[in-house]
């Protein structure tokens, strides 16, 4: 079964435009700074102070909105191009590499706890013993009539009995198991 195919989407960092070449931002900025001049415009009339200049003026915020909104300045936003300005007032205008002296650390020397070493001959002389016969017999392999130091131990010497299993019309011979504790 293919896969539909998926559109990814490429370009996320561009604006979506809305009304021909007006992002969204550029519509809410110039709307927030019109609301905020109205409101002063409002007031003014209201107080009876109206005036040219006074009209003038409180149709300022209006005017910087417009330019944050739609003034570009070498491919970036008014505002990011302030940002930029207000970050290289703060900063050195040229900068020059020095070494500095930095941090000195002295590494603390590492003292190991006094741990038991574990021996590598902690088995036993039998256990060894043992291991030997078994790899001699298994070197060897079976040889007819001949008894292995295993065979010989008094627990496997009781008769094993046969087991069968029945599986449909077919009776089978099991191996016996038997569990060395």
């Amino acid at each position: 079964m293919a896969l539909d195919p998926i559109k990814i989407p490429q370009n996320v960092y561009v604006e979506d435009r809305i009304i021909g070449p007006v992002t969204l931002r550029q519509i809410f900025l110039t709307l927030a700074g019109g609301g905020v001049s109205y409101v002063i415009y409002a007031l003014v009339k209201q107080a009876g102070k109206l005036s040219l200049i006074t009209g003038i003026l409180s149709w300022v915020p209006l005017l910087i909105m417009v330019a944050f909104a739609f003034l570009r300045i070498g491919g970036i936003s008014l505002f990011r191009f302030l940002l930029l300005m207000a970050e290289k007032s703060e900063k050195p205008a040229a900068r020059y590499w020095q070494p500095r002296k930095g941090l000195s650390m002295k590494p603390k020397e590492y003292v190991p706890r006094n741990v038991k070493e574990k021996s590598s001959f902690s088995h036993t002389q039998e256990e060894y013993d043992e291991i030997h016969k078994l790899s001699s017999v298994l070197d060897i392999g079976p040889v007819a009539g001949k008894t292995t130091p295993r065979q010989q131990t008094p627990v496997e010497e009781e008769e094993e009995e046969e087991e069968f299993i029945t599986v449909g019309n077919v009776t089978e011979q099991s191996t016996p198991t038997k569990n060395n504790a």
